[in-house]
């Protein structure tokens, strides 16, 4: 018999986002269910907490995505998210550990709290303010505010500050690119190895996300001469829209 599989979360969140790539990529069918971040007890009460993504199978639970990552390996070993060997799958969490600890912080995170508060950043916290009532309704109030919740917002602000904020935004961002870069090495995929695994969806929905929804119009990365093809090769094992969101949101299709 198949579980019944549900992903609670907001299609907003690079947490969310990852798990849901792991589901779609093992071929898992599930349902997202949206959870509001005003009233969050009304869909995962059932956990005691606030904590998203939150992933249910049966009547089993679990949060945080990459203890879920392990658990989704444990019960549907096919297709990999963990390597084929202990080597890999050591690079495997070195590599996550790092985009949850560096990648994600540092180039979502902290230019949320960093930016000014422009009318293009306004612009693009409303646009997500829409994504997130689009699965569970928020007051008009909620969504007005949506640029101040972003920037002040404890779990962002508590990842940021683990960050070196004495390195500037920018250099911030150019290292990590560069690091993404070294972590690729020779690929084809991250750690270099064979088929995608927790690392290259630890990574992928935090750059393709912001440009299929149109948060951002220009993909850089796109160009660069390896990133650029690892990318597409990521792409290729999930579908067009992997982001939990209605194909309405999605301005720029995956350019495949």
């Amino acid at each position: 018999m198949t579980a019944d599989i549900t992903l609670y979360g907001y299609a907003t969140s690079p947490f969310v986002r990852k798990v849901a790539c792991y589901l779609y990529y093992k071929d898992l069918p599930f349902e997202f269910v949206g959870v509001s971040p005003v009233e969050p007890a009304e869909t995962i009460g059932f956990t005691g907490g606030t904590q998203v993504p939150v992933l249910k199978i049966d009547d089993e639970w679990r949060t945080d995505s990459t203890p879920i990552g392990r658990w989704l390996e444990e019960l549907y070993p096919g297709k990999s998210l963990l390597g084929a060997s202990g080597t890999e799958r050591e690079t495997i969490t070195k590599i996550d550990d790092w985009a949850s600890n560096q990648f994600i912080p540092g180039m979502i995170f902290r230019s949320a709290v960093e930016a000014e508060m422009s009318d293009g950043f306004r612009k693009r916290a409303w646009r997500l303010a829409e994504i997130v009532s689009s699965g569970a309704e928020m007051p008009e109030y909620v969504r007005k505010a949506w640029p101040d919740i972003l920037k002040s917002a404890p779990f962002i602000q508590n990842m940021v500050r683990q960050l070196d904020l004495s390195e500037p935004f920018l250099a911030m961002q150019q290292r990590l690119v560069m690091e993404l870069a070294e972590h690729l090495g020779g690929g084809p995929f991250l750690g270099e190895i064979d088929l995608p695994s927790l690392a290259d969806f630890a990574i992928y929905p935090q750059i393709m996300f912001p440009y299929q929804v149109g948060l951002i119009n220009d993909l850089i990365l796109l160009q660069h001469p390896t990133l650029g093809p690892w990318l597409q090769r990521v792409g290729e094992s999930l579908p067009r829209n992997p982001w939990c969101v209605d194909d309405s949101f999605i301005v720029n299709d995956w350019p495949f």
